[in-house]
């Protein structure tokens, strides 16, 4: 691949390496600019600016004092808020080349580098959130453990306890990270010294606990204050959370075995049958999984999970290639590697989705370590690259497909960003009822899983609610709407439980019915209603 990428006949295959880069870069920040979701965006830029009693929740604390930190430097608009996303994940992907020197021919870095942003393309959804900053901190935390394996050092260890708390605060379920750093240092005394002396890794152990407990305590005054924001949000559902583990592991393990197959069998019959043949059947084979088991499911669900499988296979086949290495510093990024990528997925309803995140470090992963590309991995980046197109242009997450994302919104904070007409219809048309209403002296209110949106854009209307659920079929939460209405004259309260163009009819409208026999109005507009009680 060296020579591939050196020779001086090879400059037009350079030339097209640093295109497709370009192009690549380019394509993963044209998200920026299409789609709208009223929900997972806006819920933790109002869980950062505006949290239920003045408080954060601890499992994210630190994420949402970052977030509102942003915010305050790049201002409201939503544009400038998506870009900063996108570039915290463009970061994750070069930091680590950044701060360890790697032996690979810079083209072949490049190639790796376009076709990791290409591929990752569908899953830069503009969520400013834990999640981008868990990535972010977690190739941080990569790079410094290979750092350490390469020359270890006290410096790195301090570095690892607070990274690594760090890590925690802006997303608790991040705990994973510790035993994982707990261990690598461990073992690298161990590799170093020729046997166990635990020093290093009890401090590392010491000083994240004591950074995270020092973190908690300097913003959360009393143990209350540490568990009220929490108990008023939504918690996960650990049997949804566990079958998903379970079906996502069955899915990623007959991913692995077809990739892994289909590697050794192209192997072994590459100097027996003709490569043109042979690049035709795995070429047709690769189609039909695609086209069977992967292209548009619900959020690239099986998308994602192939990108995981292709990752670890291509690791896994590194260590076999090289298996006369089993514990050099080069074959422990890889074992590394492969911990990290469940680090995100640990305690998240999506089960092993989130794996993906760290996909995003595979093009160091293969720069670093002894991985040879071959004419099998090409071809499966040559069949997948169209099929990352289609997961990314036929829907953008929680809105349409990008043909039908033509419209702008005339609002300030959603400038350049275009989403369906009707969506922007819809929130043109609630912009100027709101606008109305105000005139009137009314009191405004947003309720419904669809109103985080809402919350963001008149931060008046929070109904002190930390959950991101907000059903309309029951009470559970009608004594936060009653408690903000009591004693007002005019108050309206808008319930958006569904995206605009979405509403079934099938939900029961419990807290609507509630509202009317407290003597609200119920007001129907072209695209909307609300409930009206006025003089």
């Amino acid at each position: 691949m060296k020579d591939f990428f050196c020779s001086p006949h090879k400059l037009n295959k350079k030339l097209f390496v640093k295109v497709f880069l370009i192009i690549s870069i380019c394509y993963f920040f044209s998200s920026i600019f299409f789609g709208l979701d009223f929900t997972d965006s806006f819920y933790h830029l109002n869980q950062a600016l505006y949290p239920a009693d003045g408080i954060n929740i601890y499992s994210f604390f630190l994420s949402s004092v970052v977030i509102k930190g942003i915010i305050s430097l790049a201002g409201p608009e939503i544009i400038y808020l998506r870009f900063l996303n996108s570039l915290l994940l463009f970061f994750s992907v070069v930091m680590p080349f950044f701060l360890i020197k790697v032996e690979k021919p810079r083209a072949e870095i490049y190639l790796y580098i376009a076709c990791c942003l290409f591929l990752f393309a569908p899953f830069n959804v503009n969520i400013l959130g834990y999640d981008s900053l868990s990535i972010f901190i977690l190739s941080f935390i990569f790079s410094v453990t290979v750092l350490y394996l390469q020359k270890p050092g006290f410096i790195f260890v301090l570095l690892l306890s607070t990274l690594s708390a760090v890590a925690v605060l802006v997303r608790l379920p991040n705990l994973l990270v510790i035993p994982i750093i707990f261990l690598v240092i461990l073992y690298s005394d161990k590799i170093n010294k020729g046997y166990f002396t635990g020093k290093l890794s009890a401090i590392y152990l010491l000083i994240t606990i004591l950074i995270i407990f020092f973190g908690y305590s300097m913003y959360y005054s009393s143990p209350e204050d540490f568990f009220r924001p929490s108990s008023k949000s939504s918690y996960h559902n650990l049997q949804i959370l566990f079958n998903n583990y379970f079906q996502h592991g069955i899915k990623m393990f007959l991913l692995l075995f077809l990739l892994l197959g289909g590697y050794f069998i192209y192997r072994t019959k590459r100097d027996k049958v003709s490569k043109y043949l042979l690049y035709a059947v795995a070429g047709a084979i690769l189609l039909i999984l695609m086209g069977l088991f992967v292209i548009r499911t619900k959020y690239s669900q099986n998308y994602s999970l192939f990108l995981t499988s292709m990752a670890i296979s291509m690791v896994i086949v590194t260590i076999i290639q090289n298996n006369k290495e089993w514990i050099s510093p080069r074959h422990l990024v890889l074992y590394l590697y492969i911990l990290f990528l469940f680090i995100n997925p640990f305690g998240s309803n999506t089960g092993l989705l989130k794996a993906t995140s760290l996909f995003l470090l595979l093009p160091f992963v293969l720069s670093f370590s002894n991985f040879k590309i071959n004419s099998y991995w090409i071809l499966t980046a040559i069949v997948l690259l169209p099929f990352a197109l289609i997961e990314k242009l036929s829907i953008i997450y929680e809105d349409r497909g990008i043909s039908a994302l033509n419209t702008t919104i005339n609002i300030d904070l959603f400038n350049n960003i275009s989403t369906t007409e009707t969506r922007a219809d819809f929130l043109e048309r609630i912009d100027a009822e709101i606008k109305e209403l105000k005139n009137r002296n009314v009191q405004i209110y947003f309720y419904g899983d669809k109103s985080h949106i809402f919350h963001y854009q008149f931060p008046e209307t929070n109904l002190n609610i930390a959950s991101f659920f907000q059903p309309i079929d029951n009470l559970m939460y009608f004594s936060k709407i009653d408690e903000k209405i009591k004693n007002k004259e005019q108050v309206a309260i808008f319930m958006v439980d569904s995206y605009p163009g979405n509403q079934t009819g099938s939900q029961p409208n419990v807290i609507g019915e509630k509202l009317i026999q407290e003597g609200f109005k119920k007001i129907e507009m072209a695209s909307f209603s609300y409930f009206l009680k006025s003089n």
